[in-house]
């Protein structure tokens, strides 16, 4: 097949041309579906990749990616299209690739809403995650951004008035700051997003709301409320089809573990629950997210933090109906949001956390100042052309002169420039693939038998868990009551006289427990679940006979050994 390269952002049809390449060309390793056609005949493609020949796609733990929650941020949905690239085509000649799909699945949605990604990328339209009305069917009055001026960028627009609010910056009068309470006698203007007026009366200039207000990030019933109190929420739980899809594909697939879903920006690797402090949610789930995270940040250089303590502005009135959320309280599965991408970190600003507290008019202005500074350095070109646009004249067929100009902002701020794309999302694949890696993995460490009597053998195994996970996962999943316990199966041409030939076989730890229950002074009081089981059987046989042990779980796997009786 012909190489990919990831230096640009895919469209719906390169996006989809690659994936029918990799199915054409590695048919053993991925399969992909259609999970959902949209409105504009566009299909959300699912991805299932595993080495086939090991065991079904079901049969061994999962890990799940996706991309495109929000149309607009593109970085996140190359990220999990190059993981999907890279499993695929590395799998003979990497290593740790190889075991991972010898003995993992791989699931990865990555591009959730492709209609909305399609205008993003095809035209100068901003939005949050479909281009379909709402929460008004048709543009409700006031300022809608558009591109007024022809040149395939939705910039910003300042008007001179002397009651304007904003003036231009002393240290780049590219960059408009907050006018201070003793300012007179300059010239002060309003500044507007680019765009055209509904209903103008001549006077006042008021932004309406978004004619594409869904937010796909906001409609998982976690959490969810109305659009009075979470806008962009939509009707119902899940009321879009390509969010109900999403919640189906995960359900139907009970093997997956955990997962990262890709956002832009930020900078960071972020983690529930966002419905409350870190300090009222369970330690043990904290510390894994804190241990996975680390690499995280090893491998991108980005912080890992609690959504609710790191972002929360408002502790009462929280984004709610989020993915992560309700894949981390209700269904058990650890799940990170990734926001790629951050321009601020890239020009120098610290990456501080918490982001509770706004900037001032100043911080916010000498931010702005680094930032141009980098593009300026940095970015030669986007892919609408230049990055900035100087202030220019334009004749407004409503507000009449009026000047543009800025930031081309969605492949600089919200998305990297394309020269940048290559090394963004080979360094979070990099991290993906470790994160992969922390599966809970089950092992029949021996399985023996010795002669009891005449025709009689006792058996005695031993199994472990030698994941980083342990087979229920997490303590959420326990609580929530939806850790699916192992089952151990004995099979053999004799009979069992002592010990059932299948029963629960309760759970395994991963080494993630072991501090569980460390104390200072070096003495381990671990008193949950067992990194390592032994069972015993009493069989009578013929000698030579055979003896199967099947070990197994929805989230674990399964591990099978025989051995001949004697």
């Amino acid at each position: 097949m012909k190489p990919y390269c990831f230096d640009h952002y895919f469209e719906y049809n390169e996006l989809t041309a690659m994936l029918n390449d990799l199915r054409a060309e590695y048919p053993s390793l991925i399969k992909i579906h259609s999970i959902c056609t949209t409105p504009e005949n566009r299909e959300v493609w699912a991805c299932e990749i595993t080495n086939y020949e090991t065991g079904d796609i079901l049969s061994k733990p999962a890990y799940y990616v996706d991309g495109n929650h929000h149309a607009g941020e593109v970085t996140g949905s190359m990220v999990a299209a190059y993981f999907i690239y890279s499993l695929v085509t590395k799998y003979r000649t990497d290593g740790t690739i190889k075991a991972l799909l010898d003995a993992n699945s791989v699931y990865a949605i990555p591009r959730i809403s492709p209609d909305g990604a399609e205008t993003y990328l095809t035209s100068a339209e901003k939005l949050r995650s479909v281009n379909r009305p709402y929460p008004f069917e048709k543009p409700a009055p006031g300022l809608h951004a558009k591109d007024m001026d022809g040149d395939g960028v939705i910039r910003i627009m300042r008007v001179e008035s002397p009651n304007g609010a904003w003036k231009e910056s002393k240290k780049d009068p590219r960059i408009m700051t907050k006018r201070q309470p003793s300012d007179f006698g300059g010239k002060y203007y309003n500044c507007y997003p680019e765009g055209y007026i509904v209903d103008y009366d001549g006077i006042n200039i008021q932004l309406a709301p978004n004619k594409w207000g869904l937010d796909f990030n906001r409609n998982y019933p976690m959490g969810w409320f109305t659009e009075v109190r979470q806008p962009g929420a939509g009707a119902y739980p899940l009321s879009n089809p390509e969010t109900k899809a999403v919640a189906d594909f995960v359900i139907s697939h009970p093997n997956i573990c955990s997962a990262v879903t890709y956002h832009t920006s930020g900078g960071c690797y972020i983690y529930p629950p966002g419905t409350m402090p870190e300090a009222k949610a369970d330690q043990r789930d904290m510390r894994m997210f804190k241990e996975i995270g680390a690499m995280a940040t090893e491998e991108t250089s980005y912080g890992c933090f609690n959504i609710f303590d790191a972002f929360l502005t408002d502790t009462v009135n929280y984004s709610s109906g989020a993915f992560d959320d309700w894949m981390y309280s209700t269904q058990g599965i650890p799940t990170y949001t990734a926001e790629m991408w951050d321009l601020a970190i890239r020009a120098g600003v610290p990456n501080v956390y918490p982001r509770t507290v706004p900037l001032t008019a100043a911080q916010q202005e000498e931010q702005e100042y680094l930032c141009y500074k980098w593009i300026d350095e940095h970015v030669p070109t986007v892919k609408s052309g230049a990055p900035f646009k100087r202030w220019t004249k334009f004749e407004h067929p409503q507000l009449g002169k009026v000047e543009i100009g800025g930031v081309d902002f969605k492949y600089t701020w919200q998305n990297c420039p394309p020269g940048y794309l290559e090394a963004e999302v080979e360094k979070n694949v990099a991290f993906c693939v470790r994160m992969a890696c922390t599966m809970p993995k089950l092992k029949i460490d021996s399985l023996v038998s010795e002669k009891a009597g005449e025709g009689v053998y006792k058996v005695t195994a031993v199994v472990s868990n030698v994941g980083y996970l342990p087979t229920f996962v997490c303590n959420e999943a326990k609580r929530l009551k939806v850790d699916k316990e192992l089952v151990i199966k004995a099979d053999t041409d004799g009979e069992i006289i002592i010990g059932k030939s299948v029963r629960s076989f309760g759970h395994l730890e991963g080494f993630s427990g072991i501090n569980a229950g460390y104390v200072q002074g070096g003495v381990n009081t671990f008193k949950h679940d067992p990194f390592t089981k032994k069972t015993e059987y009493v069989v009578k046989a013929k000698e030579g006979s055979e003896f199967t042990l099947t070990v197994s779980g929805v989230k674990a796997g399964s591990v099978c050994r025989t051995i001949k009786l004697s």
